[in-house]
């Protein structure tokens, strides 16, 4: 063995006390579009959070509009719109009520069709929510009245049960 290599290599280790210009900017690089990523991925997150935030604040709004629409006693069949006001003034709503066709229903029975759109503006997109449900103008009874009404609306129907024992007991001649 050559007695000389070992100090040529401890030599070459020695001179070399520092990183050189390329691996200073490969590294420089490396970090640059590593922090670049994260920074998009936060950006990206906090829009996406706002979107949910608007989304849910107009379905929530159309449900309440909805909901509205459904606690008044008159609806007339066309399209009404507007808006919700200071508290939001990003969203506006429009509400279609149609009237649905009786086909299969008792007579006297009119069946609406709402439908409620709350719509805002994303990053220059018009963004919407809508719901919708159907609404029967069906008479409204006192609690007492109803079962009385019910058993005449069968009796109407299938005639007069008063004469039949629905639940025969021991001894009533049925066997």
């Amino acid at each position: 063995m050559f007695l000389w290599q070992p100090v040529i290599a401890h030599r070459i280790a020695h001179s070399r006390k520092g990183f050189t210009l390329v691996e200073l900017v490969v590294a420089f690089l490396i970090l640059v579009i590593g922090v670049t990523a994260i920074l998009e991925l936060v950006s990206q997150s906090a829009l996406n959070a706002r979107y949910a935030k608007d989304k849910t604040t107009a379905t929530v709004l159309a449900q309440q509009k909805l909901e509205e629409l459904l606690s008044e006693s008159e609806l007339t069949t066309g399209e009404v719109e507007g808006d919700f006001g200071d508290a939001y003034p990003q969203f506006r709503w429009r509400a279609q009520i149609n009237e649905v066709s009786n086909a299969g229903l008792e007579t006297g029975t009119n069946l609406l069709h709402i439908t409620v759109t709350v719509e805002w503006m994303d990053r220059g997109q018009l963004r919407s929510v809508q719901v919708e449900t159907l609404k029967a103008s069906v008479p409204l009874l006192h609690p007492q009245e109803a079962p009385t009404q019910q058993m005449q609306q069968v009796e109407d129907a299938f005639g007069d049960f008063s004469g039949i024992d629905a639940f025969p007991t021991q001894g009533s001649g049925r066997q």
